[in-house]
């Protein structure tokens, strides 16, 4: 009766709540960053190094969108950059946005092209949510968010110390 009782939770502060946002967000990051971010930035360099043909550069050009080489490598800059960030849970509500608008586009290039983007609307839909959730308990946010906390209190108190030893 226990695991029916945990099953129906609804707490986000709960254990079961905190571990599933510690695998979506790791997950999702180390993701976009190996499948997307990874080999578009291997497929940039070697267009930059041998003049090989790169798709992602074709692709954004057959759009029309302005500067092509430029918004290919932002592209996949923010995927490279931004996808371990969110994976680490470092400015996950930011790093999530970014990738959000990079991956909204690769959404639009897949309808354009005749590809299936159920995956790239499922990378949005995760990192849509993350841009609302934040980082959770287990990401470096929430420990610098802890360390700016206590250091608050810390200056509060010198204060508090400070106004009563004038005061006497």
């Amino acid at each position: 009766m226990n695991i029916l009782r945990k099953s129906l939770d609804t707490d986000p502060s709960s254990p079961m709540a905190t571990w599933g946002h510690l695998i979506l967000r790791a997950s999702i990051g180390a993701m976009i960053f190996y499948i997307h971010g990874w080999h578009k930035l291997e497929g940039g360099l070697a267009y930059l190094q041998h003049g090989t043909p790169w798709t992602l550069l074709k692709e954004i050009g057959e759009m029309h969108f302005p500067a092509p080489l430029v918004s290919a490598f932002a592209a996949t800059i923010v995927q490279f950059v931004c996808a371990p960030l969110v994976a680490i849970g470092f400015f996950t509500r930011v790093n999530a946005a970014l990738l959000t608008g990079a991956l909204s586009v690769a959404i639009l290039q897949n309808l354009l092209a005749g590809r299936d983007p159920q995956l790239a609307i499922l990378y949005v839909l995760v990192l849509l949510s993350l841009v609302f959730l934040g980082g959770g308990r287990f990401s470096l946010d929430a420990l610098v968010s802890r360390r700016g906390a206590r250091a608050s209190v810390s200056t509060l108190d010198q204060h508090i110390a400070r106004s009563a030893s004038e005061r006497i």
